[in-house]
């Protein structure tokens, strides 16, 4: 400023030549920075691009899975659903065959018993046609002979009037039958 004073045109930085060692520092510390710092830095800045990059893959990977692994689950489940409707409807065709297979085994049965039953209707009904004419024989023979007054023990005599009670009896359930 002195300098300034006496009337010169002075630069405050270059009056000693300062302005160099200046520059000269400024350069040693930017080749500092560019040798021993930078490159730390850029590597790290590349190592976290490259892990960016990798769990960018991943989750493009993770969510293509899920979406494979959704697609998958829906034709599963949808096959699921199929298949039930199938063992859905087997079962119903099942238990109509078996409700058809009851029903024709209980009709089998109705007219088993149905037969048994008219079998032993007519196997008692000809037990008490038996039964009525001994017991009917033995009644007429009877009445005949209060009634005639003499004894009727003669067997041909007796088998011929049974007879022919027995043959009126069975023709007049069949006229009976036929007036109605």
């Amino acid at each position: 400023m002195a300098a300034a004073g006496e009337g010169g045109t002075q630069n405050f930085l270059v009056p000693n030549g300062t302005i160099f060692v200046v520059f000269v520092i400024f350069l040693l510390v930017l080749f500092f920075f560019y040798r021993f710092v930078v490159p730390p830095l850029t590597k790290a800045m590349a190592e976290r691009d490259e892990m960016n990059r990798k769990q960018a893959e991943d989750r493009d990977n993770a969510q293509r899975k899920l979406a494979e692994a959704e697609q998958r689950y829906q034709e599963a489940l949808a096959g699921a659903r199929a298949e039930a409707g199938r063992i859905r409807d087997e079962a119903r065709a099942d238990a109509q065959k078996i409700r058809e297979e009851m029903r024709a085994d209980t009709d089998r049965e109705v007219a088993e018993i149905h037969r048994r039953g008219e079998e032993q209707l007519a196997a008692q009904r000809e037990e008490a046609v038996r039964s009525l004419r001994a017991e009917i024989g033995g009644l007429s023979t009877q009445l005949a002979e209060r009634v005639l007054g003499r004894s009727l023990s003669d067997d041909g005599a007796h088998r011929s009037t049974v007879d022919g009670y027995l043959a009126e009896l069975e023709r007049a359930p069949a006229t009976s039958e036929g007036k109605r």
